[in-house]
């Protein structure tokens, strides 16, 4: 590893971005300031080493999965207030990426048959092979799944729910939250009745305890119940209302230093 490589602090097991101008100008943006040090943190050296996976892959989620960790943490870098050097190199290596995808579709092929363009870490990986179907039309049992691979069909149906699950977990979670926050208001309990026109155990609402019916209910975000939740700042990232997670972090890291404990990693950047 070269000395200039060093002192750019790049991942010793990235050796693309000094053989890939494109990449490496990408590189020399402001790293996203973390407010203290944790294991798995997102340090100036893994968020260039995300930006030039990302460069390859064009795919966020790929690239911190092939850097073994959640892109949860990586996108609150996109988000945050002092992240616009960030976000400038995101986007900018998500359009190589796209663009180099582009001219490369037709040259592929010829340029080593059945396998995909090196990855970061230098390797070729062969394609699989697809299974015909008896008709000679599609992929038995396979599709392109979100990284433009094949897998079989099941696979993607099952990692599909899976995160739609995950997803509908965090939103009913942030309803019972709300619905906490109103439970000692009978004025409030009385519209949120009305206006959804849902049973709610006020008491179980109380103490944060799921409702009889959202086992057999799917969550939408076009019905007024989760419309409210929104709008009154429990979820977070959608620009409605106050931050009211971000009030009950606050509180959390207040009564913890008072403490002398650690405050939570709220920024996910070790295992959530």
């Amino acid at each position: 590893m070269s000395d200039s490589r060093q002192g750019r602090g790049e991942p010793e097991n990235l050796d693309t971005p000094e053989d890939d101008p494109e990449i490496a100008a990408l590189l020399g943006f402001e790293p996203v300031p973390r407010k203290r040090e944790v294991d798995g943190a997102w340090t100036p050296e893994l968020q260039r080493e995300f930006i030039a996976r990302l460069a390859v892959t064009g795919s966020p989620g790929r690239a911190s999965e092939e850097m073994g960790k959640s892109d949860t943490g990586v996108r609150k870098l996109y988000r945050s207030p002092e992240g616009a050097s960030f976000r400038a190199a995101w986007d900018g290596a998500v359009d190589l990426a796209r663009r180099r995808r582009e001219e490369g579709a037709a040259t592929e092929e010829a340029v080593a048959p059945g396998s995909r363009p090196p990855s970061v870490d230098g390797r070729r990986k062969t394609a699989p092979s697809p299974r015909p179907s008896p008709s000679g039309e599609g992929e038995e049992g396979q599709v392109l799944n979100e990284f433009g691979e094949y897998e079989d069909e099941e696979s993607v149906q099952r990692r599909a729910g899976e995160a739609r699950d995950r997803i509908a977990n965090k939103l009913l979670y942030a309803r019972r939250l709300y619905l906490q926050e109103i439970s000692a208001s009978a004025g409030k309990r009385a519209a949120f009745e009305i206006l959804t026109e849902l049973p709610v155990d006020w008491e179980r609402a109380g103490r944060l305890e799921p409702q009889a019916h959202e086992p057999r209910r799917r969550v939408s975000m076009r019905e007024p119940d989760m419309l409210l939740t929104a709008e009154n700042g429990w979820i977070g990232g959608l620009g409605y209302g106050p931050d009211r997670i971000g009030e009950l972090r606050a509180a959390i890291d207040e009564y913890r230093e008072e403490r002398g404990m650690e405050p939570v990693d709220w920024d996910g950047e070790g295992e959530e």
